[in-house]
């Protein structure tokens, strides 16, 4: 074999022109297509595991966190049925809790809408209609002028008439002190709570107290509306009264306070007048101190 034979045959074998750059190019973009697509898989499973951090650490906080207290009932007890049987299981309620030194039933209680017995007296058997209650100022301390009387609807109120069972609905047993007139505004600051909280509709509450006896001394009253007690309607009644009535003179000195403050401001002398259509109005004068 000569030597041109031999070179020719240990030569090597001719490669395309470029086809080694154009190799190289297409294993350079599959490299980037498919970094790519890494990059954005590892994008999605940080994001899910992002999702699924979030979601562990709220359930481990629910399930951690402890359960609301539901709100606490304002009342151990509350009236049912229509208004009318309402507000009359409210006074059969609150004045049997209320007793005499004696252990009888201090008053029973004349519930409903504001009315005037025929005659005047409570065992009148044709009652007189109340329209209005009016409401006179106190002039006492100069910050308020005579003609400043307020005149309330009475269609929005509701009345308890407190009668004890001596003559003239005084009461029988026992004799008048302070104390005793504390406990029946007690008992006219329950029977308004519990009235205001359980009937809707009524703005104010008139509750009157049985007069003294010998008629030395006028019957009282306390009147009172729904804005007067809007914090004790906010909150159990436990914590504005203790559950069931005290003895005689024996009211906690806290809820004295608490008693004085609502019912001394909102204490009355009453009286009534006739209106032309023969419907009666009640007048509240101040007791000033």
């Amino acid at each position: 074999m000569s030597d041109a034979q031999e070179h020719v045959l240990d030569a090597p074998l001719a490669q395309p022109v470029g086809g080694t750059e154009k190799a190289s190019g297409e294993s350079q973009a599959e490299r980037s297509r498919l970094g790519g697509y890494r990059r954005r898989f590892a994008i999605v499973y940080i994001g899910l595991a992002l999702v699924v951090g979030v979601a562990l650490g709220a359930f481990v906080v629910l399930v951690g966190k402890p359960e609301a207290a539901p709100d606490p009932v304002w009342s151990a007890w509350e009236p049912n049925g229509s208004e009318t049987a309402r507000v009359r299981q409210i006074a059969d309620h609150v004045t049997s809790a209320y007793r005499t030194p004696a252990g009888e039933q201090m008053v029973a209680a004349l519930a409903g809408p504001p009315a005037l017995p025929a005659g005047g007296g409570v065992d009148g058997t044709s009652p007189i209609p109340i329209r209005a209650i009016a409401v006179r100022p106190d002039t006492s301390r100069g910050q308020a002028e005579e003609n400043d009387i307020e005149i309330h609807d009475a269609s929005k109120s509701m009345q308890f008439i407190l009668c004890g069972l001596g003559e003239g609905c005084t009461i029988r047993s026992g004799t008048p002190s302070q104390a005793r007139h504390s406990l029946l505004r007690r008992e006219a600051l329950e029977l308004a709570l519990y009235t205001f909280k359980y009937l809707d509709d009524v703005d104010s509450v008139a509750i009157l107290l049985p007069p003294p006896p010998g008629g030395e001394s006028p019957a009282t009253a306390v009147y009172l509306t729904r804005t007067d007690v809007k914090s004790e309607l906010g909150k159990p009644l436990r914590r504005t009264l203790a559950p069931g009535a005290p003895p005689l003179g024996a009211i906690p000195s806290t809820e004295l306070e608490t008693l004085n403050r609502i019912t001394l401001p909102r204490l009355y002398n009453f009286q009534y007048t006739q209106t032309q259509d023969l419907s009666a109005v009640l007048v509240l004068d101040p007791v000033v101190s």
